[in-house]
């Protein structure tokens, strides 16, 4: 009885996180949300092109 409801719970407020997480990213836009919005050449509106290619230089020094 008791492994049920910690099991229940669990899956409940594992639920409940992803439809947190799922809002707090939807607020974001395209962009935001995308794992490659610093690295993107999309031309999103939320990295400016100073920013990518910043980030394009450390990851080439890097290498």
């Amino acid at each position: 009885m008791i492994v049920s409801i910690i099991l229940g719970l669990l899956i409940f407020g594992y639920a409940t996180w992803m439809v947190y997480s799922f809002f707090k990213k939807s607020r974001q836009g395209k962009c935001g949300t995308c794992a490659l919005n610093k690295t993107c050449k999309s031309g999103c509106a939320t990295v400016s092109q100073d920013q990518r290619q910043h980030v394009l230089n450390i990851k080439h020094v890097s290498k």
